[in-house]
């Protein structure tokens, strides 16, 4: 039953997140930008202490990482980051005796995460079978609503207090499913077992030994979402982003290195699907295949001479950003393109007027996530595309604000402040330029034709701060005579994507997802400003008490969960 939905926009409050206090300088060299360029290991979820060896094992029991199944509870959503904490096993999961692998294959939850986690660690001793042997497995769950490509995902291995690892790659190709999982085992245990999706030797840990699930590893692309035949290039030279870029190649590469980045920089994928196409496989894409296949490109600006001053909350050009929406095939509609970075290098930084002191450090990186929302075009009537279209379903293309790490530092005498360079949005050209920054005419995000290559002007902004996505005044819930009608306001929702709602008859009972889509926000693009809203829920019934949870969802589709609120019809 589609739920009904009432949504109204209010200015709430106005939060100043930008430099205050002194109207400082900021003066800007070249902008350049490359694709997939991440160097920072991220750490998913952790199993044990990073340095240090508990002897035997973590825990006891049924509930410990010595011959032992552990399973995930299931309103567990989210994995322990923290390496260097002491690890406890028994708000991790549910203890099982030694070689149970009846549970691998699957996994039981009532929440959403906002990415990978470790759901099920099995550590076995001797079989006695007459198979000798000790079994190792590792189930990793997608706790998200998305689908995510496993490219750059890994398990790391640190034995007996080392702080050194191991490192298991967990594939190249696959796509995980929203809440599916991913089996990695050693032989032992994948001869027990039908549901192995990897089987490696590497999977070698015993009790006292850490398991991390990981991503990246000082490897450039290895963060990188990666997409069916992808491709990455430089250039082309010049204004026009649909020319014949300078190199290309079908693996990945730093893009700074052995080229030019102060041009086009670009990222392809898909197998290019017009009609008559020869591009069966990735093997046989050439040149001109590359040309046919989507992408993004970035052009980042030049200095300006002579050097222009940028004040507090000044909005500027930062580059063009195309989308290049050609039509693509994509193995079993999995190989789309999900997200993908993008580091932002602004060079030759200098603070201050009229000494143009540079800036520390004189040349810093942004990275900044676009999220790509690529429909499905075949038998999808045009009132019936998520975004506005006129031949087939348009694309969505969405931008992250960059880590609050990505900072650089202005001295001014008796104070020293850390800036960041925060994204606003995007702007048409107009007569090949990019025209000066308007909130009125500007969009957060921007809505990509079919078939044709869409290009925006994309702003920025030095803050002393990384904007948080949403900042949550309230979150209510009032029962009436026959419905129940949740609000709330936020403060601000800088980087903000839309909400979720969930409902459940008990606290720690299964979630029932209420909207149909999400719920977008209604703040303006660049704006400090909140809104409020609010939900009628027609389908509570009388005299049951219902908890009611509220998601926020970023654009990099990182998820935050408030509540639980509750509320009785009676």
């Amino acid at each position: 039953m589609r739920k009904k939905r009432f949504l109204t926009i209010t200015v709430v409050l106005i939060v100043t997140a930008m430099v205050a206090g002194s109207v400082y300088a900021f003066y800007k060299g070249n902008i350049d930008g490359v694709w997939g360029e991440i160097d920072e290991l991220q750490y998913l979820d952790i199993i044990g202490q990073i340095g240090f060896d508990p002897g035997t094992e973590w825990g006891s029991g049924f509930i410990s990482t010595r011959d032992n199944t552990m399973v995930r509870k299931p309103n567990i959503c989210s994995g322990d980051t923290d390496g260097s904490d002491p690890f406890d096993p028994v708000p991790y999961g549910i203890g099982f005796a030694d070689k149970t692998l009846s549970n691998l294959g699957s996994h039981t939850y009532n929440c959403n995460g906002n990415g990978l986690i470790i759901s099920e660690y099995v550590e076995t001793s001797n079989y006695t079978d007459g198979t000798t042997g000790e079994g190792r497995a590792i189930e990793i769950f997608n706790a998200t609503m998305y689908p995510i490509s496993l490219l750059g995902y890994k398990l790391q291995i640190y034995t007996n207090g080392s702080t050194t690892a191991t490192t298991i790659d967990l594939t190249t190709n696959a796509i995980l499913a929203p809440h599916d999982v991913w089996v990695v085992t050693n032989s032992v245990v994948s001869t027990r077992i039908s549901t192995e999706d990897q089987v490696t030797s590497a999977l070698n840990f015993n009790g006292d030994d850490v398991v991390a699930l990981v991503r990246g590893s000082n490897a450039g692309a290895a963060s990188y979402e990666d997409a069916e035949c992808s491709n990455w290039a430089t250039g082309p030279t010049g204004t026009n982003p649909n020319a014949a870029p300078t190199h290309w190649q079908d693996t990945y590469w730093n893009q700074t290195t052995g080229y030019s980045n102060t041009d086009w920089n670009q990222v392809r994928y898909g197998r290019p699907g017009y009609t008559g196409s020869p591009y069966t496989n990735c093997a046989t894409i050439d040149n001109a295949g590359f040309l046919l296949q989507s992408g993004f490109g970035f052009n980042g600006v030049d200095v300006e001479s002579p050097l222009v001053y940028y004040g507090e909350n000044q909005p500027f050009v930062m580059g063009v950003l195309c989308h290049y929406n050609n039509p693509i095939w994509a193995q079993n509609n999995e190989g789309k393109l999900q997200s993908v970075p993008l580091t932002v290098t602004v060079g030759d930084i200098k603070c201050d007027d009229p000494a143009q002191t540079p800036a520390v450090p004189p040349s810093s990186s942004f990275t900044y996530y676009l999220r790509l929302d690529e429909t499905t075009n075949t038998g999808v009537a045009l009132e019936d595309c998520p975004y506005p279209s006129t031949i087939s379903c348009s694309d969505g293309v969405f931008i992250s604000q960059p880590p609050a790490n990505e900072q650089f530092t202005c001295n001014y005498g008796a104070s020293t402040v850390t800036y960041t360079i925060v994204t606003l949005g995007f702007m048409s050209e107009v007569g090949g330029a990019c025209p000066n920054w308007d909130p009125a005419l500007a969009k957060r995000d921007f809505i990509s034709d079919e078939g044709q290559t869409n290009c925006a002007c994309m702003y920025g902004m030095i803050a002393d701060e990384v904007p948080t996505a949403v900042e949550l005044l309230y979150f209510t819930v009032e029962a009436g005579e026959s419905t129940i009608t949740l609000e709330w306001a936020t403060a601000s929702e800088t980087d903000n994507y839309g909400f979720n709602l969930y409902r459940s008859t008990a606290v720690d009972g299964e979630q029932i997802h209420l909207n149909d889509g999400l719920i977008p926000s209604l703040v303006a693009p660049g704006s400090p400003y909140g809104a409020e809203y609010n939900f009628v829920d027609e389908t509570a019934e009388p005299g049951v008490l219902y908890y009611y949870w509220l998601e926020d969802v970023d654009l990099s589709m990182i998820t935050t969960l408030h509540g639980p609120v509750e509320a009785i019809i009676e």
